[in-house]
């Protein structure tokens, strides 16, 4: 999978760009460190090009509208909770879930499970269940981090994996 989003300097945030030079270097730098994680975690989130694309521009302009961040130092955690709720928000409106068909993992096919069935019982997750298995099972994120991103404790981001990783195993067996 290609991480990123294509030609990320040029195409992805032509209206904020601009504005983000005039609001000093920090806000730019912002942009140049996170734009392909974020644009890759909407992208995982959603599961196609067009909503991940929509999602990371609606991502840093509500990061641009909203800055500075309320925590400094955790700048990362914060852009994740906006794409998060972005993602969760559009999943609401559309009232139907994106295919994953773009998520693509390593594993190998095993007792014929394949990467479209993981990927379907990924999609049947409700929003937040999905953000956190994505968070945890396929961007490595700790626990305190997937509780900042989705304003939780850490108890409850471990429980919100967990009930999403049995309603996978469920759906896969």
């Amino acid at each position: 999978m290609r991480q990123g989003c294509p030609d990320a300097r040029a195409r992805c945030l032509p209206d904020v760009r601009p504005r983000a030079r005039a609001r000093g270097p920090t806000f730019g730098r912002l942009i140049e460190v996170h734009e392909r994680e974020i644009f890759a975690y909407a992208l995982r989130l959603t599961g196609n090009r067009a909503d991940a694309d929509d999602i990371f521009q609606e991502t840093f302009l509500a990061a641009f509208r909203a800055w500075p961040p309320p925590r400094s130092g955790n700048e990362r955690a914060w852009l994740y909770k906006i794409a998060t709720n972005k993602a969760i928000d559009r999943a609401r409106r559309a009232r139907r879930t994106a295919p994953l068909a773009d998520l693509r993992l390593a594993a190998p096919e095993r007792d014929g499970v394949t990467v479209a069935d993981l990927a379907a019982a990924v999609r049947a997750l409700p929003a937040g269940q999905r953000a956190a298995f994505v968070l945890r099972k396929v961007e490595g994120r700790s626990y305190a981090e997937i509780a900042d991103v989705l304003e939780c404790s850490a108890a409850a981001a471990r429980s919100r994996v967990a009930e999403a990783t049995k309603k996978v195993k469920e759906k896969m067996t």
